[in-house]
């Protein structure tokens, strides 16, 4: 995958005047991105219903009815200045959009068509504009007759502006942020009829995963896979049948992803081929259950990007947040980037601008973590959309110097980025039951910003404890000055073997091949630590006895068992802190394990003392001085076999000089990409100064 052809931004040409179409695509060009994504919303160009001529409506793409529908002038203007086009026509945008961009007709329709809920009632659809209208059932007939009218139409166009065939259209987008609108917490989707009536997508599901009846897992016995109910509530305790909801979790990525590569299909009969296929993953927590990474990119036999908004400065929990799941797209995907990446914002009118400062950091943030290529969102103001780095007039803002800065350090002064990747020091196990056990409990999984904890318990084990104890793993182990790699074990192993030490959050639930994994793994040398609760039950309800231990633990209890020519490290929860508030005890404890098992870090970035600044009184006016004694800075390398490259990020409010080790001390100096500044290594040690809430990269020699 070559990320610079990648690389871009998004332009809405049925957002402003056509007048100003060129002149915006001509700053583009000149910032150096190269894929202008757009979406290509149903609704907007529909300007009647359909009828025996128009299976889709009567719609506009030559601007007779409004010049912004002139979108065959738009396409031949990406052409003119020789740039890609990431194509991006639904059936659903989002996008700020009344309905989210589908025709009134479908949201408004037949209820029957509809997702419904646990209770056999429609479930709400995109509601920020209208609140009225359902989200339609992916897999219902009705529905995908729809959409492959719509398609029929658009495609046409797409294959005459093919960029094999002269055009400039290299990707198509098989629908927006498929999460059945946001609606995908356990109860909130899918019970249409099409899915759990007798003979229903369900019941194929249960077919294709057990064969027949007698195989199933569960409490209750059945003569016939059809005489299966889904569930509708939760229970308190999930141990007695954990196989039966488990398998209602994977049903609705199963759903998800037979819709997505049953859209792709209907573009490829179309003669749509000789494209990227792509989908956008909106942010979920834990880690985007059920919208699973691996199983969206094989139904798209494309890429799977991640969209990105974080408020303005970044704060350490949202830096967190996206580095864990960079990490985990690594483990996960054959190529790692954002589709989406905040710049601007939904808000119109702000209280705070979006800086050049906070686009850089977040930027890099990113890039830091493996992140190879950036669409940014949007390019441009609009509707329900502003401080964009240019203005839906063409005037350039200072945030604009960002998208120019950006390509132009990884392309030119880097010599081969798509070949670098992180250096990590340690794993961190991601077993996906243990967050399924998360999902089952939360009643809105899409919330990125809340972790729930609660019912169903696993032997007074709540769901959303072992998520947390995987969360907090990764900001204690950077503030001992280490770095974790995310392993996803189930997806493949390889990452395990990586590194002399693996973290695996416990859980009441593991998934039997990963014991089996994992024993493997310390017999042959590697040191694991479990902190959290001991696994009791497997993916299907099956008592486990994990690597033959039996122990209970408390916080803070260490024992170390050896176990083939390896060992075992048992800890109990130490990573259940808030951001920025961690266990000070937890981080000394990692610290002494990391530096006696582990060594030096490939890049060790270390305060020389508790960083310190004052600021007004949250309450009761005045000043105050505000301590914050952990380690908030990243070092990040990167290695291919050309080059090495650093970065560097400060997370504190306040400028911090970091000291900056390298395991390696053949390199012998840093050049700042920036300033072309250079900083001496002595034995691969060297004192950085970094502004607050900023990234520097260096390249190392």
């Amino acid at each position: 995958m070559n990320s610079q052809e990648i690389f871009g931004a998004e332009i809405q040409y049925f957002r402003f005047d056509p007048v100003y179409w060129e002149k915006m695509i001509k700053q583009f060009k000149d910032a150096g991105l190269k894929c202008v994504t757009s979406y290509v919303p149903w609704n907007t160009h529909l300007i009647g219903l359909p009828d025996k001529k128009h299976p889709a409506g009567i719609l506009d793409f030559e601007g007779k009815t409004n010049p912004s529908l002139n979108l065959l002038k738009f396409l031949e203007l990406i052409e003119k200045y020789e740039l890609n086009l990431n194509f991006r026509c639904g059936p659903f945008v989002c996008n700020e959009m009344v309905y989210g961009g589908y025709p009134q007709w479908i949201v408004m329709g037949n209820p029957d068509m509809m997702v419904w809920d646990y209770q056999n009632r429609p479930a709400p659809g995109y509601w920020i504009a209208k609140k009225e209208g359902s989200q339609p059932s992916y897999l219902h007939p009705e529905y995908l007759q729809w959409c492959r009218k719509w398609f029929d139409v658009v495609d046409k166009i797409i294959v005459q502006h093919l960029k094999s065939r002269g055009g400039c259209i290299t990707m198509v987008n098989l629908d927006n942020e498929v999460s059945y609108i946001v609606q995908d917490g356990f109860l909130s989707s899918d019970y249409n009829p099409v899915n759990v009536a007798p003979e229903g997508y369900y019941h194929k599901f249960l077919a294709e995963k057990y064969k027949k009846a007698s195989n199933l897992p569960y409490s209750k016995k059945y003569t016939c896979i059809e005489d299966v109910e889904p569930p509708r509530c939760i229970p308190d305790n999930l141990k007695e049948d954990v196989a039966y909801y488990l398998d209602w979790c994977e049903f609705k990525e199963w759903v998800m992803c037979k819709y997505l590569s049953t859209l792709r299909e209907f573009h490829q009969n179309n003669g749509v081929d000789d494209i990227i296929f792509m989908t956008n993953l909106n942010p979920h927590l834990p880690e985007g259950i059920p919208t699973r990474m691996p199983s969206f990119e094989k139904a798209v036999a494309g890429i799977v990007g991640y969209d990105f908004y974080r408020g303005t400065f970044m704060s350490y929990s949202g830096y967190h947040s996206m580095a864990r799941i960079l990490k985990l797209m690594n483990s996960s995907l054959k190529y790692t980037y954002s589709a989406e990446f905040m710049s601007g914002t939904w808000q119109k009118v702000l209280t705070t601008r979006v800086s050049s400062d906070h686009m850089r950091f977040m930027a890099r943030c990113a890039l830091s973590h493996g992140c190879k290529a950036i669409s940014w969102f949007m390019f441009h103001d609009r509707d329900c959309w502003g401080d964009a780095p240019v203005s839906s007039h063409g005037h350039p803002r200072e945030n604009l110097s960002v998208l120019k800065e950006t390509p132009e350090i990884l392309f030119k002064k880097i010599k081969n980025w798509d070949a670098l990747k992180p250096q990590y020091d340690v794993g961190i196990i991601y077993d996906l039951i243990q967050h399924k056990h998360t999902y089952i409990g939360d009643s809105s999984p899409c919330n990125d910003n809340n972790l729930y904890i609660g019912k169903p318990f696993i032997s007074n084990i709540p769901a959303g404890k072992a998520s947390k104890e995987y969360i907090g793993l990764f900001r204690i182990i950077e503030e001992c000055g280490y770095q974790a790699d995310a392993i996803d074990i189930v997806h493949s192993t390889k990452g395990l073997k990586k590194y002399p030490l693996c973290f695996l959050p416990g859980s009441p639930l593991i998934e039997r091949c990963v014991i089996k994994v994992l024993e493997d793994y310390v017999k042959g040398g590697g040191i694991l630590v479990l902190s959290g609760g001991l696994p009791e039950i497997d993916e299907q309800g099956y008592p486990v006895k994990f690597l033959w231990m039996e122990r209970s633990r408390k916080k803070k209890d260490v024992d170390t068992i050896k176990y083939g020519n390896g060992k075992i490290i048992i800890l109990g929860y130490i990573a259940q802190d808030e951001c920025e508030e961690e266990d000070l005890e937890s981080i000394n404890l990692i610290k002494n394990i990391l530096k006696k098992y582990v060594g030096e870090p490939t890049v060790k970035i270390d305060i020389s003392k508790p960083v310190e600044w004052i600021d007004w009184k949250k309450e009761g006016g005045g000043h105050t001085i505000y301590r914050q004694p952990r380690n908030l800075g990243s070092a990040i390398l990167h290695k291919n076999k050309e080059e090495t490259i650093l970065f560097v990020l400060n997370h504190y409010p306040e400028a911090v000089k970091f000291i900056i080790q390298l395991k390696d001390r053949q390199y012998k100096k840093l050049t700042n990409v920036d300033t072309d500044e250079i900083i001496y290594l002595k034995n691969g040690k060297a004192i950085l100064d970094i502004d607050r809430k900023s990234a520097a990269i260096y390249l190392v020699s």
